[in-house]
């Protein structure tokens, strides 16, 4: 069955400044390409190495609808560039005009802007001048009041005069100083006076304690002072004392020392003199015997000799070593 091309009947055809907006009529519709599809919804996977017969059929039959898909795609895209044609040189024409429209107006736009703007500028920082004043204005109240709140904080280890000296320090609030922020000043600063006089009160507490405990301190620190000098010259006496007994005592062991020596000396002297006595009577004991043996000797040497009788006899009886007493020497 045979379809109509596509078309856009809904459109309407307008005619506004001799612009002409063609009815959108396609060389194919909806239904065609719904039966196309239909009709290739299934598309064989061709094995070239199938029956040949077979290869050809599908062959055929993929060849045939590539072509009628080419050609639906291929004319509704040359369609769709004729259509839009029309629309695309409107636009250009549009755009040059308003391009020349705007670079006669610019020049006097971009003065008029400037001038504007300094205007503006000039509003916007007057503007964050007074802000920035305002701010500052603010800053500065809130601090005098932070800091008055920070004196208890600051003087938590201070003395009771110091703490005097911080509420003495403290002056009449004034609205023209605070502002919009004097009830919050006032409230801040009755605080803080009721903080540093509490502070003061248990710091002077706390001074006079330790007052009288220094007080007391110092009566214990004499009282020691005293006990130990006294000390001190109690064992500079016993020092002094033993020191006496000590020197006393070397001088005696001293002199123990020195007759010790005295009476060894003498007793070496005495073994010295005996052992001298003892060595010069064994000298003359050895020598007197010495003269006795030697006389023996002497008198059996004589003896021996007048019994060999000649000579020759003596001389053999000296070298043969027959004769006690004697020995030959070569």
């Amino acid at each position: 069955m045979k379809q109509e091309p596509f078309t856009v009947t809904e459109a309407e055809i307008v005619e506004d400044n001799q612009i002409i907006l063609c009815e959108i009529k396609y060389p194919v519709s909806q239904v065609m390409l719904k039966d196309l599809l239909e009709e290739y919804k299934e598309i064989p996977d061709i094995n070239p190495d199938a029956d040949e017969d077979l290869v050809g059929t599908q062959y055929q039959y993929v060849l045939k609808g590539h072509k009628a898909f080419v050609k639906a795609r291929t004319s509704i895209e040359k369609t769709r560039k004729t259509l839009k044609q029309p629309a695309l040189d409107y636009g250009k024409s549009v755009d040059g005009i308003a391009k020349e429209f705007q670079a006669m107006i610019k020049t006097t736009e971009d003065k008029l802007q400037l001038q504007r703007k300094r205007v503006e500028d000039n509003e916007a920082r007057k503007q964050a001048e007074a802000e920035a004043l305002e701010e500052a204005r603010i800053d500065e109240i809130k601090n005098r009041i932070l800091s008055v709140k920070n004196l208890p904080l600051q003087h938590f280890n201070s003395s009771s005069e110091d703490i005097t000296r911080a509420l003495e320090s403290l002056v009449v609030i004034s609205i023209d100083v605070y502002d919009e922020f004097f009830d919050e000043a006032v409230e801040s600063q009755n605080y803080v006076i009721s903080q540093l006089q509490t502070a003061r009160d248990n710091k002077l507490l706390v001074e006079n304690a330790s007052k009288i405990q220094a007080e007391k301190d110092e009566e214990i620190r004499k009282a020691k002072e005293i006990e130990d000098a006294k000390l001190q010259a109690e064992r500079d006496e016993f020092n002094k004392q033993q020191e006496e007994f000590n020197k006393q005592k070397q001088d005696f062991e001293r002199q123990q020392r020195e007759q010790q020596e005295v009476i060894d000396r003498q007793k070496a002297e005495l073994e010295a003199d005996e052992l001298a006595k003892k060595q010069d009577f064994d000298r003359q004991q050895r020598e007197q015997q010495g003269k006795e043996n030697f006389d023996k000797a002497k008198a059996d040497l004589v003896l021996q000799l007048k019994e060999l009788k000649t000579i020759t006899k003596i001389a053999d009886a000296i070298i043969t070593g027959n004769i006690t007493g004697l020995s030959w020497v070569y």
